[in-house]
Parts: C-alpha cells; structure tokens; sequence
C-alpha cells in the first residue's frame, strides 16, 4: 500500500537520520504541499516559504506520528493550517497579493470552472471530516485510483467510490450556496486537473536540506513554523476551552431548577408566598441540566464565518448534611455523570460521554478533566440568604485531574473550573427575594461573577405573575430578564473575551410546599469580542437552558 510506504520511508528517516528517504518523501509530496500553500497565500515566494515550514514539522514529528496515517491528508490539513497560520500575521499583504492572484485567474486561459472553485476550494475541504479530506486528496489531487484509495483508507473499493461520492457531494453543496452552481463531475474533474501544480525546480532540495538536514532556515520560516505547530495544537485544544466557558457561563447565569416528583397541597388563592429556597436536612437533590448552544463566529481572512454547536447534559447530586449556627446550611456536591457533544461548521469534532469506555476518550482533550470529576464530591457552606461563603474539596478535585492528565489540561482545569467557578453550582438562592411577595411584585437581582474571562455583571429583574398550574402543581410564575455584560476583562489566558451585549430571558415555577424551584425555561444570547495577539474576532451565542431536580426519591 502506497501510504504505508510513506510512513516506512518517515520511521526509515526518524530512526537512522536518513536524508534519502526524506529526499524521497519530499519528492513525492511537494507539489501537494506547495499547491495547496500557494491556492492560500497567493503568491510563489510565500508558498515556498509555507511548504518550507510544512516539512521542518514533518521532520519534527516524523517519530510520533501513527503508523497509520495518511501522509498526504496530514500534509494537506499541515499545509491549510501554516498557510493560515501565514495569513495572519501578514493579513494585509495576503489581501493584495491575493486580489493579484484572482486578477491572474480571471487573466490566464484555464477552464472557466477552476478559477470558479479556487479561492473557496480550501475552504470547502477544511469543513470535510478527515477521512472525507483524505479521500478527496488522494482520489483527485493525487489521482490515485479507487482500489488504491480504499488500501489506503482500510476499506474495500467500494467503500472508498462511496466515500469519494459523499465527499464530492458535500463539496457541491458548498459551492452551491456560494452561487457557484456545477456538477459534483466537474468538480471533480476541475479538482483533478488544476489542483496540483509542478513546484518551483530546486524546492525539494531545499526543503531536504532545512527539514531532514536540519541546516539553517530563514527566520521568517522558522517564526512560521512555530506559528502553525502552536495552532496544530490550539486545533486540538480549543474545543476544551470554549466547551469550559460553556459550563462556566451556564453555571453563573442560570437557575438551578427543582423538579419534585410527590405531589404537594397546593396554596388556596393567590395570596402571597414567601419565596425562599428551603434545604431538608438529610436528603439528596439530584440535578440534570440540558443545554443547546449555538455560535457564529467571524474570523477576519475567512470568507465565510465559523458555526459551531453544543450539546451538553450533566447529572449532579446535592445533599443538605446539617443546618448551621449561622442560618446557612452545608451542603454536598457529587457529580455523576455528563455527555457532551460538539459540532463545527455541520460536522461533529468532538463527543464525550462519562459512561462509554474511558478507551474512546483517546484525542480528546476534554476527557481527563470531564472523566475526573465524576464521583467528586464537594462541601458548600453557605450564609442564612443562601449564599456561598466557602467551598471544601476542590483540592481533591484538582489531585484527581492531576494523576489523569497532562500539564495543558491541568492548566485548562484550572482557568476554567476556578474556585469562584464551581461556587456558581450551588449558588441557589441567587434569583430568590427571601421574603414574601404577591403576583405583581418584582425584585431587582445583580452581582458580579469572576470567570476565566474576567469579572461579569449579572443584572436581572424578576417578576411575580401568576399562580397556575404547572406538571400537576400549582406554583407561583415567575417572568426573568436582564443582561449579562463584562466588567473587568482577564487576558491571564492570553486572549480578551469581552460580552459586548448579552440578554438573559425566561421563566421559572416556584412551589412553595417544598420550597423548591420544580422548572426553568431560560434563553440566552450574547455578543462576544475575542481579542488574540493576531486578530480580533466577533461571535453571536444563542443558548436554550432546562434544568429540573428530582427529588422525593
């Protein structure tokens, strides 16, 4: 099989330094590589450059790689990520030279349909899965044959004419909504044809000579290659990141629901109800939350912006251990069990579920943090109004993520997961009035949140407006809404995230026989200004929360 040649010709360099297999590989891939740099940066000098890079990180890596990667794909995804990489730190060059380089299309006398599908090819392959990108890339950009892609892949060749189907198919969907209407046969057949063109002579003997030689490169080159390793890894990581903001914003801004199940005596009339969280000593409130957000973000240099999706649920357990002399009371998290699912741009990147086998958490950042802290149990003790003043266990909680995860994922831990963080789980009280109010009444509630992302301000009023029935009780209905907006800004994890606009809205069923909140209905959308050393960045975060507690078990 061709693509196990290429991994023997990478371990045959990596473990006796040789330069003639790496020569080999070069030969080989170059035009792909060099191809693929040049569709992004627009010009030859900065191809070269990126193609230069591309193989100094194949060098770097060439011991860890898996035996059973596709060398073309990896070097196709390494290639689009330097060249973005690239593009970035000299945006407003790659503007021009990228008009010059469209003006050149439109100019030389190619087919009228690849001058179409160039500036969105890549693109359209970075929203493929990889195995769909790898199929494209050898079926058409390196015209192999399908039985050949199909070894490659470990399939039949039926399976990979399917697969190459497929990919082709999603290809002329994207195209399609980018007013460029052709068949998924023209796509290919332009794909094939123009996608890989003859790199400058002499370029493979200098990528061997500064990759496998290791001989001095520009600094330029090596500022690039620095550059796209650290987003290869940012690739991996950011889902992590972004899903802990999730539950860190879902945490500060939500109220946690209670759902009883034993039916209660309902009040008599609408007379007034005072309107506290109530604890019974000795018994367990085990939570489930299920949220759905979605986000569209714009990146500066896409043509078109980023969608991502997530689903998350958790199970959580609280017990009230004892009332105390203060008023408050202390109280017991354990964590039992959560899923998470994220999407970009329509296809799934990441899925985490605590109760499938800890052997498919592998090339998940998030898992060691996730898996960790189910079964931690944490002690809250809180004031008379339900506030939380301190919290025990969180020591052990970091002990267990620290035996199950590398440096980066401790250190992801403990920005997203802080102690001020996890207070917000047993923050209970925070939409009460702790009195007695009437239908009609509202009360005004706002206080600051400390975050990974700085300090926020949470500012809502609370409307009591009816009695009515609700899943068999009567409860009292209470209308939410408010804003949530960045005080202060933190940039200890080397970006400003600021919420430039955020509404809170909803309603929640308060049922006083218990003295538990039984339901929540809570809708969230904010606007998002993300600040990095390279770019800044504006995101649009819609998100739906439902919490419920079953209790009286």
């Amino acid at each position: 099989m061709p693509e196990l040649d290429d991994i023997a010709l990478l371990r045959q360099y990596a473990e006796d330094n040789s330069e003639s297999a790496f020569a080999t590989l070069a030969e080989k891939h170059v035009n792909l590589v060099y191809s693929t740099a040049w569709r992004s940066a627009g010009n030859a000098q900065a191809a070269e450059e990126i193609t230069q890079a591309v193989f100094i990180i194949l060098a770097r890596k060439a011991r860890s790689l898996p035996r059973r990667t596709i060398l073309s794909g990896w070097l196709y995804q390494t290639a689009r990520l330097t060249a973005a990489n690239y593009l970035r730190a000299e945006i407003r060059r790659q503007k021009r030279e990228q008009e010059a380089y469209m003006q050149s299309l439109l100019n030389e006398p190619e087919p009228e349909v690849w001058p179409q599908i160039a500036p969105l090819l890549d693109a359209a392959m970075a929203g493929l899965g990889e195995k769909d990108r790898n199929a494209i890339v050898l079926r058409f950009f390196e015209n192999k044959s399908l039985g050949e892609v199909g070894a490659a892949l470990g399939a039949s060749e039926s399976a990979a004419k399917m697969r190459v189907n497929r990919a082709l198919e999603k290809l002329r969907k994207f195209f399609t909504k980018r007013s460029v209407v052709l068949s998924a046969a023209t796509i290919a057949g332009a794909i094939s044809s123009n996608s890989v063109h003859a790199a400058p002579v002499g370029l493979v003997i200098t990528v061997t000579a500064t990759a496998a030689k290791g001989s001095a490169a520009a600094a330029s080159t090596l500022t690039l290659v620095k550059g796209a390793l650290k987003l290869m890894a940012w690739t991996k990581m950011k889902t992590a990141a972004f899903t802990g903001a999730v539950v860190l914003l879902t945490a500060g801004t939500a109220t946690i629901a209670v759902k009883e199940i034993k039916e209660h005596r309902a009040p008599v009339g609408d007379r007034p109800v005072e309107m506290k969280i109530k604890w019974t000593v000795g018994k367990e409130y085990p939570m489930h939350i299920e949220m759905d957000q979605t986000a569209t973000t714009d990146v500066p240099g896409r043509p078109q912006p980023v969608t991502q999706g997530v689903n998350l649920t958790q199970d959580f357990d609280f017990s009230a251990l004892k009332e105390l002399d203060n008023g408050g009371w202390e109280l017991e998290l354990k964590f039992d069990s959560e899923t998470l699912n994220v999407s970009q741009g329509g296809r799934n990147v990441m899925s985490f579920a605590s109760a499938q086998s800890p052997a498919q958490d592998a090339g998940n950042p998030a898992a060691p943090i996730l898996r960790a802290m189910i079964g931690t149990r944490i002690q809250y003790f809180t004031d008379a109004n339900g506030g939380v003043e301190k919290l025990e266990g969180v020591d052990e909680l970091r002990n267990r993520i620290a035996a199950n995860s590398q440096p980066q994922e401790r250190a992801l831990f403990n920005e997203l997961f802080s102690e001020d963080t996890l207070k917000q789980y047993g923050s209970f009280a925070a939409a009460m009035p702790n009195r007695t109010v009437a239908v009609g009444d509202g009360w005004r509630v706002k206080k600051d949140l400390s975050s990974s992302i700085g300090v926020l301000t949470l500012d809502m009023e609370y409307t009591f407006k009816n009695w009515e029935q609700h899943d068999g009780r009567r409860c009292a209905h209470v209308e939410e809404k408010g804003n949530i907006l960045t005080k202060n800004i933190s940039t200890a994890n080397g970006m400003a995230v600021e919420i430039t606009n955020g509404e809170v809205s909803g309603d929640f069923w308060y049922d006083p026989a218990p003295g538990m909140i039984v339901d929540v209905d809570n809708h969230q959308n904010m606007t998002l200004k993300i600040t990095t050393r390279a770019q800044t960045m504006t995101s649009q975060v819609s998100r739906k929360i439902r919490l419920a507690l079953l209790a009286g078990q």
